[in-house]
């Protein structure tokens, strides 16, 4: 962290005080949604160094100065990279190309390897909250390494109140795990556009786009908002019955149906996207796109960790003798979560390749715009049917000039009812993908605390597939947010 911090600053004097370093700019990397993602996540991971600071300081007679400088260094880490990418994230660096290439990767990499770290710490705390709600106490690693814990303890003594708890942390966690998930997804861009040479207007849409101001999607916020608010309503009263064995069914099972009418939902939403994709033709944009490639395979790859829980919950609802009510739930509840992942996959994937139909407004208004380089023949191609269309429609002597006005305004207000219709479904399932990112992430363990996988696998084999596999689905639950921002304000 030291290094990268040191080179970071350097980099950022340096492409300030030479004008020739950065020539080109990717205006497709760093949306301002994944720059306003980086600082409320990076203000999140503040405030959780800042509490692990001051547990430390309580008992600065126990720790080493490692534990000491670690925190403090990595809050100095996490302020530098987000002004780093808040400044860079767009760059195409053009000299000492196999420097900027190293060191953009070694902070990859560090990025990366805080992540797995805080993962880890995440897991294990949750594991020990599991192990003792499960009252299981024949681990001899856990037991004794709680005596150990509970030994240094016991030695170590408060030097102020012991205001800070350790619990504290583990609500801070998700924020800290997505910043460096998003720095990690930023710099991996930076890295793939150094040397680039690419039109600065070479993307029709950065930013927040039209698609934002000219409709307001109240169906899709309405019902999207529905789901949060129920959502996190469901979250609380499920966290509430936790405390409460004896009564934990109930809200258990409502938390069950919650999840699958909001999934039937989201599926539902997917396929009439698809569709609407389906009829409203258009030429697919297969130019390389480092930030478009980044999209797909992370989705892709995320989606790998929802499969994998959902597929051992499934063989574990199977097996399960007598099939009980929630089983009946769990099995449909891991069903659904393989079709919902499936088709929005294919969803988001298809709308990131899609090129936005701006030629048949344009046309329509009169506006000119420049062809940028890179995207000069995908454009020449996407062109040729409304030539064709123009030049139809003149070839005929009976066609006027009403006629063509006619036609070419039916065009448009059918265009604008699917893109209507398509901001709807991708604010429903924004909002919808939010929450489902935010149960998880603040300590829902669904599959956890029915106890049917634990019966069936054991503890310590079901914490492992949960270990794994949790937080790529966690994650991709984020990452499909965010392209659905970005497919939102493209349309």
């Amino acid at each position: 962290m030291a290094i990268c911090i040191l080179w970071m600053l350097f980099q950022m004097y340096f492409t300030w005080k030479n004008k020739n370093a950065v020539l080109f700019k990717d205006c497709q990397a760093g949306p301002i949604w994944m720059r306003a993602g980086i600082i409320l996540f990076g203000v999140g991971s503040l405030i959780m160094i800042s509490f692990k600071i001051a547990h430390t300081a309580e008992y600065k007679d126990c720790a080493t100065p490692i534990k000491i400088m670690q925190p403090v260094t990595q809050a100095v880490f996490v302020i530098v990279q987000t002004c780093f990418l808040w400044v860079s994230c767009k760059h195409c660096v053009q000299i000492y190309l196999n420097a900027t290439r190293c060191f953009l990767m070694v902070l990859l990499t560090v990025n990366l390897t805080i992540w797995i770290m805080l993962v880890t710490e995440e897991s294990r705390h949750h594991t020990t909250e599991l192990q003792e709600y499960f009252n299981i106490n024949d681990l001899e690693t856990n037991s004794s390494e709680h005596q150990d814990v509970n030994k240094d303890v016991k030695n170590c003594f408060c030097e102020f109140k012991c205001a800070v708890n350790d619990k504290v942390f583990i609500y801070l966690y998700p924020f800290h795990i997505e910043y460096n998930l998003f720095a990690a997804a930023m710099i991996y861009i930076m890295w793939k556009n150094v040397g680039r040479q690419i039109d600065e207007n070479a993307s029709f849409h950065h930013g927040l786009g039209p698609g934002v101001r000219q409709h307001v999607p109240l169906l899709g916020l309405v019902f999207g908002l529905a789901i949060l608010i129920t959502g996190i309503v469901m979250f609380i009263m499920y966290e509430v019955g936790r405390e409460n064995p004896q009564k934990h069914w109930l809200p258990l099972t409502t938390f069950y149906f919650f999840h699958l009418i909001s999934l039937v939902l989201m599926c539902l939403a997917n396929v009439v996207g698809i569709i609407i994709f389906k009829l409203d033709k258009r030429n697919m944009d297969n130019e390389k796109n480092p930030t478009r490639t980044l999209d797909t395979v992370l989705l892709l790859l995320a989606t790998l960790g929802q499969y994998g829980i959902s597929y051992y919950s499934i063989i574990a609802m199977v097996s399960t003798v007598p099939f009980s009510l929630l089983c009946g739930l769990t099995f449909s509840y891991s069903l659904l979560m393989i079709f919902q992942h499936s088709l929005q996959n294919a969803f988001i994937i298809e709308g990131l390749h899609r090129l936005p139909p701006i030629n048949l407004l344009h046309a329509h208004q009169g506006i000119s715009h420049p062809r940028p380089v890179e995207q000069h023949d995908s454009i020449k191609r996407r062109s040729v049917p409304e030539k064709e269309s123009r030049l139809s429609l003149a070839s005929h002597p009976g066609n006027s000039r009403m006629q063509r006005r006619e036609t070419l305004t039916q065009h448009i207000k059918s265009h604008l009812k699917k893109r209507k219709t398509m901001k709807d479904i991708y604010l429903f399932l924004f909002l919808c993908n939010l929450i489902f990112w935010i149960m998880p992430a603040f300590g829902a363990r669904i599959r956890f605390d029915s106890g049917l996988e634990v019966n069936f696998y054991g503890f310590s084999m079901w914490a492992i597939i949960t270990n794994i596999c949790l937080p790529f689905g966690i994650f991709y639950r984020m990452h499909a947010a965010a392209s659905l921002l970005e497919l939102y304000s493209m349309s």
